[in-house]
């Protein structure tokens, strides 16, 4: 089965307020597809898959955050008191050294797009703390639990077909409510052929 990774519609998936979710998607638009190196200036696009997987773990941490009480209007209002609150989250934790390296540079690109550079030096330390190794003594602790990488919302032509099914055959309603755009909803139901003109036969699309 072809799925359409996308970040935008795991954004729209998430379980935090709308206007939290929105202030986020404003802040990844035309940044969660590059990363930048100051040092040699060089811009490398990130995978869509990666883009979503970076996306899903930083509003699992913000989940986390409102589940501890931590209710953040927006994504910009992220602090060393947050994070010190998911550092302790996460020295709960098994990690090998490859997820804790992820997890890192996916909250390390974060912390960059909203500017809080001072904040990269604290978030990397613990992380490899909690992580588990072949022989590392953290295995044995009781009070350590197994770490799983968030869900990621994936988006396929029956879950596209559904909604313009709701929003009889509106492409642009379809997409909003979708969390995306006309292009990703035309991609997911051709599987992977964006031509707009090669829609499923049975259904009049509004565009």
């Amino acid at each position: 089965m072809y799925v359409l990774y996308d970040y935008r519609y795991v954004i729209a998936c998430s379980r935090l307020p709308h206007e939290f979710r929105r202030e986020f998607r404003r802040l990844a638009r035309g940044r969660v597809t590059s990363t930048y190196d100051w040092r040699t200036r060089a811009k490398d696009p990130v995978p869509a898959e990666t883009q979503c997987r970076r996306v899903a773990e930083v509003l699992a941490g913000f989940e986390a955050l409102r589940a501890s009480g931590y209710a953040l209007q927006t994504p910009w209002n992220f602090s060393t008191k947050h994070l010190r609150v998911l550092i302790n989250r996460w020295s709960t934790q098994r990690l090998t050294s490859e997820e804790a390296a992820e997890r890192l540079e996916h909250w390390r690109q974060f912390l960059r797009r909203i500017r809080k550079h001072q904040l990269i030096a604290l978030l990397s330390a613990p992380l490899t703390v909690g992580a588990s190794g072949v022989g590392s003594k953290n295995l044995q602790c009781s009070h350590m639990a197994a770490y799983s990488r968030p869900d990621i919302p994936v988006l396929t032509s029956d879950k596209a077909m559904e909604a313009l099914t709701e929003h009889r055959g509106d492409l642009r309603k379809a997409a909003r409510a979708l969390g995306t755009t006309t292009h990703s909803v035309c991609e997911a139901l051709n599987e992977g052929r964006s031509r707009e003109s090669l829609f499923p036969t049975g259904l009049p699309i509004v565009t």
